[in-house]
């Protein structure tokens, strides 16, 4: 009977343990995830910076992981599929460390996630931003009343920590820079200053400046530019120092823009001896361009800002801009600044010559000229005395209200213009719209055999007219050429400059 007992006890033990198998085959198991390290062992400042690669795998033991769940705080967690990832972490404002919390956890074929999700501390630090002066936008060596540049400020724990970017002039009071506004350019309270003054900052193309000014800028003398990063932590990125340059201030309310080196001479004598009138120089031209803004339309347009009257000559060679990457000349770079110079009272007189197939439209609303002739400027002759004299005929009158058989030309405060040369070759003729300007000259041309008269509009000299006096006057033609009677071009540019122009 016992033994009958214990076989049957038996019996039932062997058949529990296969059921209990058959189970356990049927019941899916939970899979294992592992970061592929155990642990980071780093303090102090021995951390890692807030950008950190980091890897995990998972097996499943009677399935497959088909993807992962990550958490920093084992509550909240978000699916991937990928087995590694960068991660930017963040700190929080006024600390330099932190330790991050990661977990993992597989998730199988069935949906079953790992029931013990692996866990790494990360230990890390805040890393100082970086604020540096663009090298593309650099400052020349000299400046003329505005200096533009452009920096940058940038943060390995995500550019969103930069809390600061400050700048300085040669060491004076940190001023506080907008973040969002990369190119900044700084004009003098006083251009007539001739000690360390205060300035304005202005942001991009905006026209007006800031209502909190920088201290420390020296006229007339050397200055460098410092700029500097603060992060939310407190850490302050290393001192970017710009290259020095001269602040070259003003001493009068007249500017003159040379971009024809071989007509500066000229011109100094016509001014300066002719008839002695008082003005500031920037010499365009000088070694391929030095002197031109990178941004016209932001450098150049502040600078004509200190100015009440502008002559510029120029022609039509070619200027790199290596921040824009544009190839023209000085006239199509100006073009937007004299139109805002003109609009706001500016006025400005201008020699310069531009052949037939130019592209004029980046001026037409500039210049008092509507289109240019259609012949080839290179056959039209102005000649001299060896050829019997031709000239620039003046075409303004003494007194518009006299009947036209009365009109008088003004010779005398507009006089005829001719050349000491041979023959003065392609001088630019063009027609303009008479409800806005007036023919100031007229070229007696003729083709380049001097056999006949030049078959198209003469016109060569133009102007327009605020409340009876001139404001805008444009030549095609280089003036400094029509010196076959000196004291009439000293006239002329009297006339225009001291007389029109007040």
């Amino acid at each position: 009977m016992r033994n009958s007992i214990f076989f049957l006890l038996l019996f039932w033990l062997f058949a529990f343990m296969a059921c209990r198998d058959d189970d356990e085959k049927n019941f899916n198991q939970s899979p294992d995830t592992f970061f592929s390290i155990e642990e980071i062992n780093l303090s102090g400042d021995d951390r890692l910076n807030s950008t950190v690669r980091l890897a995990w795998y998972g097996v499943d033991p009677d399935g497959y992981v088909k993807g992962f769940e990550l958490s920093t705080d084992g509550q909240n967690w978000d699916w991937t599929q990928t087995q590694d990832s960068t991660f930017k972490f963040s700190i929080s404002a006024g600390s330099d460390t932190a330790d991050i919390q990661l977990f993992v956890r597989s998730i199988d074929n069935e949906g079953l996630a790992d029931l013990t999700p692996d866990e790494l501390i990360i230990p890390i630090r805040n890393t100082a931003p970086v604020a540096l002066f663009s090298e593309d936008l650099t400052i020349p060596d000299t400046s003329h009343l505005v200096v533009t540049t452009e920096w940058n400020a940038t943060d390995i724990d995500g550019n969103s920590t930069i809390t600061e970017v400050l700048l300085s002039i040669n060491g004076k009071d940190w001023y506080p820079l907008n973040r969002t506004k990369k190119i900044i350019s700084i004009v003098p309270v006083d251009a007539t200053a001739t000690d360390s003054i205060d300035a304005f900052i202005y942001y991009g193309t905006e026209n007006n400046p800031q209502s909190q000014l920088i201290k420390g800028l020296a006229m007339n003398d050397s200055n460098r530019l410092f700029i500097k990063a603060i992060d939310q932590a407190g850490s302050e990125s290393r001192v970017d120092t710009s290259t020095s340059f001269f602040m070259k201030g003003k001493t009068s309310d007249f500017l003159v823009v040379g971009g024809v080196p071989a007509a500066n001479n000229d011109y100094k004598d016509i001014l300066q001896n002719g008839i002695s009138i008082n003005y500031d120089f920037i010499d365009l031209a000088l070694n391929n361009g030095i002197n031109q803004p990178k941004i016209w339309n932001i450098t150049f347009k502040l600078q004509l800002r200190q100015f009440s009257k502008l002559f510029l000559y120029s022609d039509e060679s070619l200027f790199d801009n290596s921040y824009t990457n544009k190839k023209s000349f000085i006239l199509e770079f100006a073009a937007a600044s004299l139109l805002e110079f003109a609009n706001q009272g500016g006025k400005y007189f201008i020699s310069t010559s531009f052949n037939h197939n130019t592209n004029i439209d980046a001026f037409t609303g500039v210049l008092p000229i509507s289109s240019v002739s259609t012949k080839n400027y290179g056959s039209a002759r102005l000649w001299g005395s060896a050829r019997g004299d031709s000239a620039l005929v003046t075409s303004v009158i003494e007194d518009k209200s006299l009947p036209d058989s009365l009109w008088v030309r003004d010779t005398t405060n507009f006089p005829d213009l001719t050349t000491q040369f041979f023959a003065l070759s392609g001088v630019g003729a063009f027609n303009i719209d008479s409800t806005d300007t007036e023919v100031l000259y007229s070229g007696q041309l003729s083709d380049g055999s001097n056999l006949i008269e030049w078959p198209d509009t003469k016109t060569v000299a133009s102007g327009r007219r605020v409340n009876g006096k001139l404001n805008q006057v444009f030549f095609n033609v280089q003036l400094f050429e029509l010196n076959g009677n000196p004291s009439k071009l000293n006239a002329l540019f009297n006339h225009i400059l001291n007389v029109e122009f007040n």
